[in-house]
């Protein structure tokens, strides 16, 4: 079982600093660099995590990082950001260190008590006693408060819960209610998982943008407002803004607002989305479309944080940005239709949704069934939705162009339509489309890459959504198979 130390790195108490509160070097007498000095190698550690709050202390933990690896070579030391709005919220330290925290079940967890502030050791103080967890909690005395003037380290022995450690988490949950459950779909299938999990990674880094790419329907506002919910923001607002949907005027006065008097109409001010997210999230649905001139504005927003609205003086703003586009950005970079540097600003963490299609079919049963029970309790309906054989294997061969929204569309039109008492769906419930569905190869015209991808697409629906099996009706191999999926 791995030894793991935990603790906050002091900024007032790890660094020297200047007059002005700016970074001079690292305090030798620091806690975390005395902790290496004299009890490292006494605890048996296998490895020391070093958390940081703030995405502007990276460069202050990689100076403490780099002095302590420089110091002790053949120790595992990393650093971890578990960025926070505010250090003395009790309540989001504490939710933020439990959800950590749980993701080291399986090790031997020291909390080095003594670093942070008192709000922070109040947090590891709760987790200690209540999650149920292998920690231990233990502080130093520096050596001058000692008899042999030697730093002594002191392990703190507290009556600790026996609750375990599920029953806290459905406490935390029950608690929390719909305000960290963003609907469940996202945990359906490998597919998504992974997505999700990246999400939540992404989430812990506070100052960094978000491009999430994805077909139409596919929930990229969906994953957006997950990333929000597991980011220190979550307490903030959340905003979404389609950006196709407006004209180029418009759209930068709903971003960025207007004074009264700034253009014909405007008989009042207007705060704009930026403002009106402040402290949370902004989510940029259809980036891709925006025009070149807004593109150089919103670059020089995501540079500086400071917007300016039309006809008033430009301010500061705090808001992540996570933008979606069904687009390919690069081709349209090549083509001039995008800028380069803005694309970069906005992938600097990329999340990608697959099409519905792509999904094997275990994973599109798990998604038909958690959509008949949504949508059952949405509707109200006495009964669950049910599906013939007959009518499930049309319902699986259907490619689904217009992915989970079609889908969850599809079944709210048949809870509509079928008996309250006898919910079966037969196959002519079903819409023609997908009882005998157009050829795609029908429309004209078409590039080759639409008829790669529509036969791909073809032998995937035909062998059940299973790549390897489709790739060797088709005599390719996987990989291959994905990239004509893709080529449309």
């Amino acid at each position: 079982m791995a030894h793991s130390l935990i603790s906050w790195i002091a900024r007032n108490n790890d660094f020297d600093t200047t007059p002005e509160g700016l970074f001079n070097s690292v305090n030798l007498n620091g806690p975390n660099i005395q902790f290496h000095e004299h009890f490292f190698t006494l605890g048996g550690f296998d490895e020391h995590i070093l958390l940081y709050a703030d995405a502007k202390q990276e460069l202050w933990a990689e100076h403490l990082l780099t002095f302590l690896r420089r110091q002790h070579p053949e120790r595992q030391i990393r650093t971890e950001l578990l960025a926070l709005t505010n250090v003395i919220d009790l309540a989001e330290i504490k939710t933020k260190v439990e959800t950590w925290l749980l993701h080291l079940t399986s090790h031997e967890i020291t909390l080095f008590f003594s670093p942070g502030t008192p709000i922070m050791q109040l947090a590891w103080y709760i987790c200690h006693t209540t999650l149920g967890l292998n920690t231990h909690l233990v502080q130093t005395r520096a050596g001058k408060f000692s008899p042999d003037k030697l730093p002594a380290l002191m392990r703190l022995d507290v009556e600790r819960s026996t609750v375990p450690v599920t029953a806290i988490i459905r406490e935390r949950q029950l608690k929390l209610g719909a305000s960290t459950s963003t609907e469940t779909a996202h945990l359906i299938g490998d597919s998504l998982q992974t997505v999700y999990r990246r999400a939540g990674q992404v989430a812990q880094t506070d100052n960094v943008t978000v491009l999430i790419r994805g077909e139409s329907g596919t929930g990229k506002e969906h994953l957006a407002h997950y990333v929000h919910q597991q980011s220190a923001r979550r307490k903030g607002p959340f905003r979404a803004l389609n950006c196709a949907a407006l004209a180029d005027t418009l759209l930068e006065s709903r971003l960025f607002g207007h004074r009264k008097g700034a253009f014909t109409g405007a008989d009042r001010d207007t705060e704009g989305e930026f403002k009106a997210a402040e402290g949370g999230t902004l989510f940029l649905d259809e980036i891709g479309d925006i025009s070149p001139a807004l593109q150089v504005t919103l670059l020089r927003v995501l540079q500086s944080d400071e917007i300016q609205p039309l006809g008033g003086e430009p301010h500061k703003v705090n808001v992540r940005v996570v933008a979606a586009t069904h687009a390919h950005l690069e081709q349209q970079c090549e083509q001039g239709l995008f800028r380069w540097d803005l694309y970069y600003r906005l992938a600097i963490a990329e999340l990608e949704l697959p099409p519905l299609r792509e999904w094997s079919d275990k994973e599109r049963e798990a998604l038909v069934s958690h959509l008949i029970q949504k949508q059952q309790r949405a509707l109200h309906k006495p009964q669950p939705l049910q599906f013939s054989d007959a009518a499930r294997r049309v319902l699986m061969a259907h490619s689904f162009p217009g992915n989970v929204r079609e889908l969850e569309n599809l079944i709210t039109r048949l809870y509509i339509f079928s008996p309250i008492n006898n919910p079966l769906v037969q196959p002519e419930d079903l819409p023609s489309r997908l009882r005998t569905p157009t050829s795609v190869l029908a429309a004209e015209p078409l590039l080759l890459k639409d008829v790669v991808r529509a036969h791909a697409v073809r032998a995937l629906t035909s062998h059940k959504g299973i790549k390897a099996q489709a790739a060797t009706a088709l005599g390719i191999d996987v990989r291959t198979l994905n990239k004509a999926l893709k080529s449309g």
